[in-house]
Parts: C-alpha cells; sequence; structure tokens
C-alpha cells in the first residue's frame, strides 16, 4: 500500500512540475509576441517601467554530466571529512518559478517556489521514476507600508555565503518551514525566524495500529508527533572600503540558532499500549563571519567563519542525532568549526584566478564514552588555479586534501591512524558570460581528470568487499556541465 501510495504522490508531483514548465514557457511566449508586435518595442528599449516588466521569473542551478573509472564503471567519489572537494559530485537540478504578485504603496510580494530533481536520470537508468522535491514554496513581502521591513512565510532555505569548491555554508544554512521577519538597510540586514520540522523518523513520527472506533479491524492513529522547533537571528553590517570605489565593501555577521524537541512517548514494537518516554532535548549555535570583497576587482572576497555548536543543533534540521547520551539526549555533544574561502583574480586583466577554501571541526558526541572512534578532529583543504582565455577557454587544475583523526581506535582494526586522501585534478574547461570572465561565469563546459592517493585508514572505512578498498590510487575522468541563473548572490 505505502509503494502504491508513493507511486502516486511522485507522479503527481511530476505532473505539477510539468505544469510549471508549460505554463512558464506559454508566458515567455505570449510576452515575446507581445513585445515584437509592439510599435515601440524597438524604439526605446531601456524603457523599465513596472508594467513593462513581465511578471514571471525563472531561475536555474543545475549540473549533470558522467563519469568512469578504469574499471569501466562510474567514476568514484572518496571522503572522509563531513565536508570535501565538490570536483566529483552526483548530477542534480533545481528549478526557481516566481511570479511578482503584487506591486505598490503596501509592499512587494513575490511568490517563489524552488523544485529540485536529484540524481536519476532516465537515460541513465532507463527507469522513468524522477526524485523531485519542493525546496522552496513561500510567500516575501519586501517594503512593507513603504518601509524597511520584509516577511517571509513557507518553506524555504536561509543561506549566508557558501565555500563554493566545497559545496558547503560553514555558518548559516538552515532548511525551515516557518517564519521569517526582517529589516534590509542600505549597510544592514536583520531578521529573526522561527520554524519547525517533523521528519518521517520513529523519534519524531510514529502511526500505530490500534482497534478501530467502530471496534471493527483497525486503524492507523499517529501516537508520535514531535516537532523540532528552530529559532534563528542574524544582523549583518558592511561598509565601503574608500571613497572612490563602489564594489568594495567589508563586513562583519553575527548568526545563532536555537532548536528544541519535545517530549513524547514511543510505543514499543508488536503494542500499541506499551510505551516508553523520550526525553526533550536541545541544541543552539553562535558564530560569526568576517568578508571583505570587491578589491582590485569585482569578482575577489575573502570570508573567515567561526561558529559553535552544541546538542541537537549539531545535527542537520533534515537529520537525527547518531550517539546520544544514557539519558537518551544529545545536549552534551559539541562542534568547533573554523573556515577561510575565497577567490582572487591575480592580475588586472583576469586572466588568472585563484580559488580556495579550507576548514577544520572538531566533533564530539553525547555517547557516555568520552573519547571513542566517533569523536574527531577533521579538516579540508582546496585549491583551484583557472586561466581565463579568449574570453571562454578556462583550464583550471586542482590540489586538496582530507584529514580525519579519529579520538579513539578503529573498531576492527584498532588503528589510531589518520584518514588521509590527497586529490590531484586537471580541468579543461568552456565557460561563458556576457561580462569578463572570471572563476564564476556560468554556463561552464568541463572535462575532469581526477587521481586520489588513499591511505590505509582511509581505505578502512569502506567495508572490506567494497571495491573502493582495494585500491590506494583511484582515477577518475568525467564530462560535467553546471550553470546558475536567475538568482541572486554575493560575497
Amino acid at each position: 500500500m505505502q509503494d502504491i501510495l508513493t507511486f502516486y504522490v511522485r507522479r503527481l508531483l511530476s505532473r505539477i512540475f510539468y505544469f510549471f514548465l508549460c505554463l512558464l514557457s506559454w508566458n515567455f511566449v505570449v510576452q515575446a509576441f507581445l513585445i515584437a508586435s509592439s510599435p515601440r518595442a524597438f524604439a526605446d528599449q531601456s524603457l523599465n517601467t513596472s508594467k513593462s516588466k513581465p511578471k514571471f521569473f525563472f531561475g536555474s542551478y543545475g549540473r549533470v554530466g558522467f563519469s568512469s573509472n578504469p574499471q569501466g564503471g562510474e567514476g568514484y567519489r572518496h571522503q572522509v571529512t563531513a565536508y570535501a572537494p565538490r570536483l566529483i559530485e552526483d548530477n542534480y537540478l533545481e528549478l526557481d518559478l516566481g511570479y511578482h504578485a503584487y506591486r505598490g504603496k503596501h509592499a512587494q510580494v513575490d511568490v517563489i517556489t524552488t523544485l529540485s530533481a536529484f540524481d536519476q536520470f532516465f537515460h541513465y537508468n532507463g527507469q522513468a521514476d524522477a526524485q523531485i522535491a519542493i525546496r522552496r514554496a513561500y510567500v516575501e513581502a519586501k517594503r512593507i507600508g513603504g518601509s524597511s521591513l520584509w516577511a517571509s512565510l513557507g518553506s524555504r532555505w536561509l543561506r549566508g555565503n557558501d565555500i563554493y569548491l566545497m559545496n558547503f555554508w560553514p555558518l548559516d544554512d538552515l532548511n525551515t518551514m516557518g517564519l521569517t521577519l526582517g529589516h534590509q538597510g542600505q549597510q544592514h540586514d536583520f531578521w529573526v525566524h522561527a520554524g519547525v520540522s517533523r521528519l518521517n523518523h520513529r523519534s519524531q513520527t510514529q502511526y500505530v495500529n490500534v482497534p478501530s472506533a467502530t471496534n471493527f479491524g483497525a486503524e492507523s492513529v499517529l501516537m508520535l508527533n514531535r516537532q523540532r522547533l528552530i529559532l534563528a537571528s542574524l544582523y549583518e553590517r558592511r561598509y565601503k572600503i574608500g571613497s572612490q570605489s563602489k564594489t568594495a565593501g567589508w563586513k562583519w555577521k553575527l548568526y545563532s540558532e536555537y532548536h528544541a524537541l519535545p517530549s513524547g512517548k514511543e510505543t514499543l514494537e508488536g503494542s500499541f499500549t506499551e510505551q516508553r518516554t523520550l526525553p526533550d532535548d536541545a541544541g543552539l549555535v553562535a558564530g560569526i563571519q568576517l568578508g571583505v570583497w570587491g578589491l582590485a576587482h569585482q569578482a575577489n572576497h575573502l570570508n573567515l567563519w567561526a561558529r559553535y555548536a552544541k546538542g541537537l543543533a549539531i545535527y542537520d534540521e533534515l537529520g537525527t542525532p547518531q550517539a546520544m547520551a544514557n539519558d537518551r539526549r544529545s545536549w552534551s555533544a559539541q562542534e568547533w568549526r573554523l573556515a577561510l574561502a575565497g577567490n582572487w583574480q591575480i592580475d588586472r586583466k583576469g586572466l588568472l584566478s585563484l580559488q580556495w577554501g579550507s576548514y577544520i571541526r572538531h566533533y564530539q558526541d553525547a555517547d557516555a564514552i568520552k573519547v571513542d572512534y566517533d569523536d574527531r578532529l577533521e579538516g579540508s583543504a582546496v585549491i583551484r588555479p583557472q586561466l581565463n582565455l579568449k574570453g571562454f577557454f578556462t583550464p583550471a587544475v586542482e590540489a586538496s586534501a582530507q584529514w580525519s583523526q579519529a579520538q579513539g581506535s578503529h573498531p576492527v582494526d584498532l588503528s589510531t591512524k589518520a584518514a588521509q586522501i590527497y586529490q590531484f585534478a586537471f580541468i579543461p574547461a568552456l565557460s561563458f558570460s556576457r561580462a569578463q570572465i572570471n572563476a564564476y561565469s556560468r554556463p561552464q563546459l568541463r572535462l575532469i581528470y581526477a587521481v586520489s592517493l588513499l591511505n590505509d585508514a582511509a581505505l578502512a572505512r569502506y567495508a572490506q568487499a567494497d571495491p573502493r578498498a582495494q585500491h590506494t590510487v583511484s582515477h577518475y575522468l568525467g564530462a560535467r556541465a553546471e550553470w546558475w541563473f536567475g538568482r541572486g548572490g554575493g560575497y
């Protein structure tokens, strides 16, 4: 029954996905026809009134490609740290569909939906069964009452600056269903957020078959119903650098989260009357970011993050704690994180750019063992020099290192050696942009040849029968396209 329900839900989401695409395509056709048929269409192309702006807007992020290893199978990605170089990734797609619902003296209101498709491509696996998710669905109102206040309500992410080379947001990366209230000025941003999540996991959601109210048969009842409450806040202050510069600036940001999970009753397997108590749990995040951008070139930037997390907030809001204390809480778990990333155009003509990213992390879980294999000190670093030639040819090389030192011995071979992976890659690519080419110009078509060197401790992370555990040197050959457009960004 569950498989049938899953099939129909997926089919419904697919129909919604295609409906939005058709609606969007039809809107573009109508807009193009109206513009082309207007006698003023070419008389004044600088006209930019609110009436001439399309009400629908569209954006996208995507990456797609294929790969091979020396045995003829799909290429392997090797990882021993929580966040690793993103060079070898799964296929992924996001489509942003938006509508300017209202523009007036009371507010500027947008309705935004983002649909995502994960790595299940029909032309690769032969199955017409895409994994589609609704990543964003919310209404946002800006300039409320003519002020600098804004509000959003719905399902969305709240993200800051990332380490592109690791696909990693070191400080603020919140996926949530909730309400956000904020104030946006020319030199500052401030917002507070309250949201909830309830995962389909037996620690938060449990349906139990109980005798029917009519005493005939059984009915499924939601017996465990625990939502995680997430409270978050952010304040960012920006400053200009130099009176003559229009792009250069620096900033500092403060960020915090509080997570709370109420107590509940879990029904024991095979019964609908016997229960055990699940205690409440909590967690917090506190962090700071320093950033600078626009020095010598508009694509130049440097960001430094420091973050401390405790308890439930260490674990992704879409995940659950892996190790608990004797009281079945995660509050005693701790994580420290420090990260540095940036990009620099080496010369003023932009012929050579240098991207880099790095982080170090210390994690200790909440279980009763003070130091064990799950506790670790780890770090990753990656650097990518790129040439920007002929306005579109952008060959690059990349070097990266992953290092993970477990605080206890390996449970099988009892080794205490740190797991290490070194990766070197050559990346010939074509990048396209109306502006001057830089490291972030997209769309991009690239070939990838990468060789990874793994030590014995890294190989010990795999099961002994896993083919990946058999080679200390791993070769990867792939081709990939990546794009983004129609969505904001910054440093």
